[in-house]
């Protein structure tokens, strides 16, 4: 079986995310697309696809042998399921999670998620209320940055 490629993807994510809005009522399916535009240009095409599911597992009711029985790899299916965040456990705990586990395409991709949860254009869109977490995100980056460094 071969490897769904970029496009088939969004395609998918498009589909699996429908109806689903952002916290700024934009599609939920553009914010995987841009946490996969900020790994920038050396990225792998696995690390692409980590950030174009990073939230399916946790969002959808798609799961990680959904996604293998469509033939994502392995090591793009474990770096998904390590990106969704258990319920009941605090942020910056799942972030040292992925920190310790060693997986860079995780860490790259939660730090891109950080980076898009802290745009300013994002932000903007969001009700003064609903602009909380900048905080944990910050520290996340650092966190993320020091390991990949």
């Amino acid at each position: 079986m071969t490897t769904p490629t970029i496009e088939q993807t969004i395609a998918f994510i498009k589909s699996a995310h429908a109806d689903q809005l952002d916290k700024g009522g934009v599609e939920y399916w553009k914010h995987p697309v841009s946490v996969m535009n900020r790994l920038g240009p050396d990225a792998s095409d696995e690390c692409r696809l980590v950030a174009l599911l990073h939230d399916l597992i946790e969002d959808t009711r798609y799961t990680a042998e959904d996604l293998l029985r469509l033939g994502y790899p392995k090591t793009v299916v474990d770096s998904v399921k390590r990106l969704s965040k258990p319920k009941g456990i605090p942020y910056l705990d799942c972030i040292k999670s992925i920190v310790e586990s060693g997986d860079r395409m995780a860490m790259a991709v939660k730090r891109a998620d950080n980076q898009d949860n802290l745009d300013p254009e994002r932000l903007a869109k969001l009700p003064p209320e609903k602009r909380v977490g900048d905080d944990k995100y910050r520290r996340s980056i650092e966190m993320l940055t020091a390991a990949l460094n």
